[in-house]
C-alpha cells in the first residue's frame, strides 16, 4: 500500500482523499494501533511469540489432520520419532511442549537482543513452514490412495498414525 502525502491546506478534510491516503483507512487504523506496541524490544518479542504460537497451532491441527488421515511427509527426525508411538496425544504434547518452553525462553529474556534475532527467526521459519504447508495442502488435495500406499511403503520419512480399532474407540474393552 503506497501512502500519498496529505494536503497541508486547512480546507483539506480526509473525505477528499483517496482511501490509501490516509493512516486510518481500513488497514492503517490496525497498523496504527500495533505500531506503538513495536516501539520497544520487549514488546516487540512479546508480539512475534504471540505470532510464533498462532503459527504452531496451525502447524499442529494441519500435521495431526494430515498424520491421522492420509499420512504425510515428515522431514523432522524428532517429530518423526514422536510420531513412531502411534498416539496423536504424544505428537500434540511433544509439540506444545516444545513452543512453550521455547517462547518461555524468549519472554524470560525479551530484553535482550538474542531474544528478539531468536523470534524474527522462529517468525521467519515458521511464516516459511505455513507456506510449505499451503502448496502442501493445494498439491496432496486430490491425492489418490493407490500413490498414498505407494508412498507410505517406499519412502521413509511418510509417517501415519493409524487409528485406533474399532473396538477401543467403541469403548469396549478387548482382551485377547
Amino acid at each position: 500500500m503506497f501512502l500519498m502525502s496529505t494536503p497541508t491546506t486547512p480546507s483539506a478534510t480526509s473525505a477528499q482523499m483517496p482511501p490509501q491516503a490516509t493512516l486510518t483507512g481500513r488497514f492503517g487504523a490496525v497498523f496504527a494501533s500495533i505500531l506503538p506496541m513495536m516501539r520497544t524490544r520487549p514488546r516487540r518479542v512479546i508480539v512475534l511469540a504471540i505470532a510464533i504460537m498462532m503459527m504452531s497451532a496451525v502447524d499442529l491441527y494441519l500435521t495431526l489432520l494430515y498424520v491421522t488421515n492420509t499420512g504425510m511427509n515428515e522431514m523432522n527426525p524428532f517429530a518423526r520419532a514422536m510420531m513412531s508411538y502411534q498416539s496423536p496425544s504424544v505428537l500434540a504434547i511433544w509439540k506444545l511442549t516444545t513452543v512453550a518452553l521455547s517462547l518461555g525462553i524468549l519472554i524470560l529474556i525479551r530484553t535482550k537482543r538474542s531474544a528478539e534475532l531468536g523470534a524474527w527467526v522462529g517468525c521467519f521459519v515458521l511464516g516459511w513452514l505455513m507456506m510449505h504447508w499451503v502448496h502442501f495442502v493445494h498439491e496432496t488435495r486430490d491425492i489418490s490412495l493407490q500413490i498414498v500406499q505407494e508412498l507410505a511403503t517406499t519412502d521413509p520419512t511418510w509417517v501415519v498414525i493409524e487409528a485406533a480399532p474399532r473396538e477401543l474407540q467403541a469403548g469396549r474393552i478387548v482382551i485377547d
